[in-house]
């Protein structure tokens, strides 16, 4: 997992394509000439889409799940880029998922697209039926670890999983700073570890779905065991075990990141640490909700997403490593290489997240 990882990084892989479709046109030359200007300014900025129709969709606005909204950005450059506008509503990646399957059932549907989030929500999210498949075009360019076979998701910036650590905590107890999980099972931490609900958090359940497959199952729920006794409550969100150690509430916090260090930089007392034993990650998707009426604006943003232009601005806006090998990585990130990564199986994370998360519950009640 490692070596494809890395590869994200260090392989240049190359990929043009084309512009728009070539569409027959029955109205007048200027109509032509104007399809033909909007096709060159895709090219020229470094995306296209066979899907886009700049009359049609200029005043359409698409609806967007997602768990974080510092995509905002992102979401401002595409309606720059092509003028449709998308509204993102955040919420947790449980909370999404059940969301929609309330959508599909009552037959009501929100939302045209889905973007961020845990890999495994959203394998979940296409075994129940609630996506849509579309083979994009720019989905070339990504690994295939990247990518769903069958076009239901496709990642975008690369999440990582690290730890939030107070060191002025950790010097003031005189605590031995942590470099491995079994580290946070010392016994001067107990209550001091911060960490999400995994039924909430796609980082807490990718934490505990990536220590099963690593240690295997019998091995791994006896860590996780010792792990919950560490923890004196499970945050709802993500990101608040980082906020509880920026405050001195707690002493480390499980956190996932871009792989940037910007707590560091902009608080002294904070050390971000990955784990020397391996730590968990995985693409940040994005998908189309089934049921959406704006599914060929959707399309639109899949394209505009996953081409050069959309992962150019994708990381610079979030300062983090993309799924496109042929954008540079920005200044400040981590080198992946020098990061030992728990080789993960998103589609095992999917299958057994019910089961993984009633087990979790049986030992958090003990």
């Amino acid at each position: 997992m490692k070596k494809i990882i890395a590869g994200l990084i260090a392989v240049l892989m190359i990929f043009s394509f084309s512009g728009c479709k070539k569409q027959e046109v029955n109205s007048t030359n200027t109509d032509s000439e104007e399809m033909v200007q909007n096709k060159t300014i895709e090219n020229d900025l470094g995306w296209s889409s066979s899907h886009y129709d700049v009359q049609k969709m200029k005043d359409v606005t698409l609806n967007m799940y997602g768990v974080t909204d510092t995509i905002r950005l992102v979401l401002d450059q595409f309606q720059e880029d092509t003028g449709i506008k998308v509204e993102n509503l955040t919420m947790k990646n449980g909370e999404i998922l059940q969301r929609l399957k309330n959508e599909k059932d009552s037959g009501v549907n929100i939302a045209d697209i889905w973007f961020t989030g845990g890999a495994d929500t959203f394998i979940n999210a296409a075994q129940s039926d609630l996506l849509v498949a579309y083979q994009a075009p720019e989905a070339n360019a990504l690994e295939e670890i990247m990518k769903d076979k069958n076009g239901y998701w496709h990642g975008t910036s690369l999440t990582l999983v690290n730890w939030v650590v107070n060191k002025q905590l950790i010097e003031e107890k005189g605590l031995k700073m942590p470099e491995t999980w079994e580290d946070l099972l010392q016994e001067e931490l107990k209550g001091e570890v911060s960490m999400p609900n995994p039924a909430s958090s796609g980082t807490a359940y990718n934490v505990v779905s990536a220590i099963l497959q690593t240690k295997g199952n019998e091995e791994g729920w006896k860590y996780l065991e010792k792990l919950i006794e560490q923890v004196p409550f499970f945050t709802a969100r993500g990101s608040d075990p980082a906020r509880m150690v920026v405050n001195g509430e707690a002493i480390v916090g499980i956190n996932a990141s871009n792989g940037d260090r910007e707590l560091e930089k902009n608080n002294a007392h904070i050390q971000l640490i990955y784990p020397k034993d391996g730590t968990g990650w995985w693409p940040q998707p994005v998908a189309i909700v089934k049921g959406t009426n704006n599914l060929e604006a959707s399309k639109v943003f899949v394209d505009w997403i996953l081409s050069k232009r959309g992962m150019e601005t994708l990381a610079k806006v979030r300062n983090a490593a993309v799924a496109r090998t042929d954008v540079e990585v920005p200044k400040g990130i981590v080198d992946i290489s020098d990061i030992k990564l728990f080789m993960t199986d998103f589609q095992a994370n999917a299958q057994k997240r019910e089961e993984i998360l009633a087990e979790w519950e049986k030992h958090v009640a003990k």
